[in-house]
């Protein structure tokens, strides 16, 4: 037998067991005994074999038994409900739980009946079909999961089945399932749903508003919405349901209704849905958010608007404003940065993207020494050695030239003002008359220590000189950011601490210059509660070069702004993606990796070591928790590697200074960067992780220039070139899957959760 089948014979006598525990008929018991290839009774009739035998019992129990608790982990799951324009290629998606996953070989998708198409599995926990959404309506999607020689371990399910709401140039109503079903949280007075408002849902659609729902309560209330939506007549619709289960990170106590709400009613516009009303179920939450394109009423508004005409000639109208910039953008991507981040990309700057960091560090410091008026700098570390004392040299230096110089840092990760420890690099530069320092959030004492405030923390990193040339970077004021690889020598004995990291910033001039400023005025303002003179209003700053660009702030558990950016990009991607980071890659973002590989979009991520490796694979000497991490960031890469994302290790070209085994070096790589299709990039300080993604202020650059882009991604192909594949099956691999499983199961949850 082949491996799938060897895997498929041990689940059905798993399962067979389990049923004969349960009681279950004798003739489905039955998972062993012949020999692969069947024998013959004395007839000469043939007798199932073993495999068929199992493939038999699995289909049997799956089909008999999937309701049953004690099977549910061998069961599949169905992709959440979509609500997405005409023409937008869609993924329709299933999950498979383990041991299911290890023998499925197909998942058969079906749209109102039909199948649709297959979609590979390959030992992975997903499967996601391409599909073009081209028939306006609500559509039925289910799936089937088949096994080898086509045989179906898991039949449709009507009560598993999702739907796809395709919306053409129709305006569409985001409902709040609360008016249907109350919220448990609160008593309610009236059970719901009160009459008058299933009159006004009703008259919605009869003026022609497409209706889905949401839901952001603790529990997953899809199959009861979907009933009472059935009970009382109402149109079959998508519900965009978010239970706390359905959160890939714990919100440690802290409410994130809003910010989920939000990112899900932005997903909706950038995915070409014409919504302009959202209608809640309480009044203290109508108009969350609300803007010139999208209203927000409560339970009663509701009611008068779908009484008004006036009223819904202007929803009518916002739908049409959108249709036509959804249709006349002349960048389907911009037009998705524009709908999900709500920034504007502005034209007439010059980029300048860097991944040297001796080239990086000659940059920042000539923009120092350059300055005349101002200087803002924005860090999440600053640790003592040579980078940081040149810096603090070049700070000092035009300080006392008459330059304003602001340093503002995050008090934790940089060691000022937390439970009486100072950092003394700062403590220096700040007894200058002309220099101002601020510490984001300081600690006190450990009473003052909770699990939130060490998640919400500014990560920021960004330069700005005389408020017209800025750098928005991935790195901080330390060595191993702005050191070249050339630059130190590596033997056998070298420790971790001394080796580099692969990092990115991009040089900016031009007007989004302003928006960094006006970022670093909002954050100053938090961390010293007062912003600078010269930046509370920045000036408009000239043309300086021919690339568009946006600045996408994340504000912490308040949005998931660059989350989404990411996800608009990838997303958008025909051809390619590059993405450089090496931290654990969020639910989400690999969700949308997946998404792409589906469309046949080639995918690379350039990863690196968190504990240097040399060339033969072995670590040099460094911190334990250091290779902990490398095990767990592996861990969340290998389901990537098995969609077909190609996963490389960072190794910096041969040095006559590099004498370890191996001859190289395999790094940790910091930077923050994703490419498509040589038209857009990102650069900035957001990870691709859940504290990046939920938690932490952050700011990316995206850059709309085919020359700027293209040429980065010209030097990230050869950083590829020379890069270590990642190969499930070699040695290298194999040799720390106990490592990667144990650490991934074990890592503590604040730190990722």
């Amino acid at each position: 037998m082949g491996r799938s089948q060897e895997w498929l014979a041990r689940i059905g006598e798993a399962l067979a067991g389990v049923l004969r525990q349960r009681g279950a008929p004798a003739g489905e018991e039955h998972a062993g005994g012949a020999p692969a290839g069947g024998e013959h009774d004395d007839g000469g009739a043939a007798v199932p074999s073993t495999f068929e035998q199992s493939v038999a019992a699995v289909g049997q129990a799956l089909d008999r038994w999937r309701g049953a608790a004690d099977l549910a982990r061998f069961l599949s799951r169905a992709g959440r409900d979509q609500v997405v324009g005409v023409g937008e290629t869609v993924a329709l998606g299933a999950r498979l739980d383990a041991p299911l996953r290890w023998v499925a070989e197909r998942v058969r998708f079906f749209v109102n009946g039909q199948a649709v198409g297959e979609a590979e599995l390959g030992g992975v926990e997903a499967a996601a079909l391409p599909f073009r959404a081209e028939v306006a309506g609500c559509h039925v999607v289910e799936y089937e999961v088949l096994g080898p020689a086509g045989v179906v371990l898991g039949g449709r399910d009507p009560q598993r089945a999702t739907r796809l709401e395709v919306v053409a140039d129709a305006p569409v109503a985001a409902i709040d399932a609360r008016l249907l079903l109350g919220d448990p949280a609160a008593p309610q007075r009236e059970p719901p749903p009160l009459p008058w408002v299933l009159t006004a849902l009703r008259r919605l659609a009869t003026r022609g508003i497409v209706c889905s729902w949401v839901d952001f309560v603790d529990e997953d209330r899809t199959a009861a919405i979907r009933a009472a939506l059935k009970a009382h007549g109402l149109r079959d619709a998508a519900i965009l349901a978010h239970p706390r289960s359905a959160l890939e990170f714990d919100p440690l106590g802290v409410d994130v209704r809003a910010m989920v709400r939000t990112t899900t009613l932005r997903r909706l516009r950038a995915a070409g849905v014409p919504l302009v009303l959202l209608a809640w179920g309480d009044a203290a939450t109508a108009g969350l958010p609300a803007s010139e394109e999208v209203a927000g009423v409560g339970p009663e508004a509701l009611a008068a608007l779908t009484n008004d005409e006036g009223a819904v000639d202007e929803l009518r109208a916002r739908a049409a404003r959108f249709v036509a910039a959804r249709d006349g953008a002349a960048s389907r991507l911009s037009f998705r940065l524009d709908q999900a981040t709500r920034t504007i990309a502005l034209d007439g700057n010059s980029c300048r993207v860097e991944l040297d960091n001796h080239a990086a560090r000659d940059a920042v410091l000539a923009a120092l020494e350059g300055a005349r008026r101002s200087i803002h700098l924005q860090f999440y570390i600053v640790k003592p050695g040579l980078f940081t004392e040149h810096l603090a040299v070049r700070l000092i230096e035009r300080a006392r030239a008459g330059v304003e110089v602001r340093l503002l840092v995050d008090a934790l990760y940089s060691g000022e003002q937390v439970m009486g420890m100072q950092n003394p690099v700062l403590r220096g530069l700040a007894s200058e008359p002309n220099i101002a320092l601020a510490a984001f959030d300081p600690i006190d004492s450990y009473e003052h220590v909770d699990r939130v405030r060490l998640k919400q923390r500014e990560h920021r990193k960004l330069v700005i000189v005389d408020g017209e040339r800025a750098f928005v970077s991935g790195r901080n004021a330390a060595d191993e950011y702005y050191t070249g690889f050339d630059e130190v020598p590596v033997h056998d004995a070298t420790p971790h601490e001394r080796i580099p990291w692969l990092d990115a910033h991009v040089e900016v001039r031009g007007p989004i210059v302003a928006e960094v400023e006006r970022a670093f005025a909002a954050a100053w303002t938090r961390g010293r509660g007062a912003p600078p003179p010269s930046a509370t209003v920045a000036a408009p700053v000239p043309a300086a070069g021919a690339s568009r660009a946006r600045l996408v702030l994340h504000d912490g558990v308040n949005d998931a702004s660059g989350l989404v950016a990411y996800e608009a990009i990838i997303d958008a991607a025909r051809t390619h993606l590059y993405l450089a980071n090496d931290f654990p890659v969020t639910l989400a973002i690999a969700d949308a990796l997946r998404r792409a590989r589906s469309r046949g979009v080639r995918v690379v991520l350039l990863t690196g070591s968190a504990l240097t490796r040399r060339g033969d694979g072995t670590f040099l000497k460094g911190p334990l928790y250091r290779e902990l991490f490398e095990y767990m960031s592996k861990r969340r890469f290998e389901p990537l590697v098995r969609a077909g994302v190609e996963v490389r290790e960072f190794s910096p070209p041969p040095s006559r200074l590099v004498v370890c085994r191996g001859g190289r070096v395999r790094p940790y790589v910091h930077a923050k960067v994703i490419t498509a299709d040589g038209e857009v990039a990102s650069i900035g300080s957001a990870n691709l992780d859940v504290t990046a993604s939920y938690w932490e202020r952050e700011a990316n650059l995206v850059i709309e220039d085919p020359a700027v882009v293209a040429a980065l991604e010209a030097r990230l192909q050869a950083m590829v070139d020379e890069s270590y594949r990642i190969e499930l099956g070699s040695d290298y691999w194999r040799r720390e899957a106990p490592q990667r499983e144990i650490v991934d199961r074990l890592w503590p949850e604040i730190v990722y959760s």
